[in-house]
């Protein structure tokens, strides 16, 4: 598995335990997730949990949402890569701490694990949800080539954007552009 991936400004590595109190900075947060799940902050436990799944996730899949730290500090920003669903698809997927939000950073990120995913672990078909309202990463999965596939209401009220990116015989690069198999 050829971890960290590194871009310009990023490096994306394994999850660690270390990287728990970030996350649960990042989660308490209420702007930062609001466009994720139900949009509620979670608790310290929920994402120790989620920290020992994605760190589990790797071992067993050889993916995960990698985390991701700026390259000239080490300063954790965010994650961002592959979640399996239950249903054998595999999501695409990124998070990232305000202040760290409009600087190209997720899309950075996003970009270097799409890459990845097709290059080293021959993943042919990728899944994208994005609340509706989070233009920003709607337009990440669309600048990546994934199609709108589907909405859907999730937690009540909130109108998710279900994406879908696939390898087929005339496959969408990662920049939009189609590119023949």
């Amino acid at each position: 598995m050829p971890l960290p991936l590194s871009t310009k400004r990023l490096i994306l590595r394994a999850p660690e335990p270390a990287d728990l109190g970030f996350f649960v900075d990042l989660f308490a947060d209420r702007e930062a997730v609001r466009y994720i799940a139900d949009g509620e902050p979670w608790s310290a436990e929920r994402i120790r949990g989620q920290q020992k799944r994605k760190i589990d996730c790797l071992a067993e899949r050889g993916f995960t949402l990698y985390t991701v730290v700026r390259a000239a500090d080490g300063q954790v920003v965010g994650d961002c890569g592959l979640a399996p669903w239950e249903n054998g698809r595999v999501e695409i997927g990124w998070r990232f701490a305000r202040p760290y939000w409009g600087q190209g950073l997720a899309k950075e990120a996003a970009r270097a694990v799409f890459e990845h995913a097709g290059r080293d672990l021959g993943l042919t078909e990728l899944w994208c949800l994005v609340q509706e309202p989070n233009t920003a990463s709607w337009r990440i999965a669309e600048g990546l080539g994934f199609r709108l596939d589907h909405t859907e209401t999730w937690h009540g009220d909130r109108t998710v954007r279900i994406y879908n990116w696939n390898a087929g015989p005339e496959r969408p690069a990662a920049a939009g552009h189609v590119r023949k198999s």
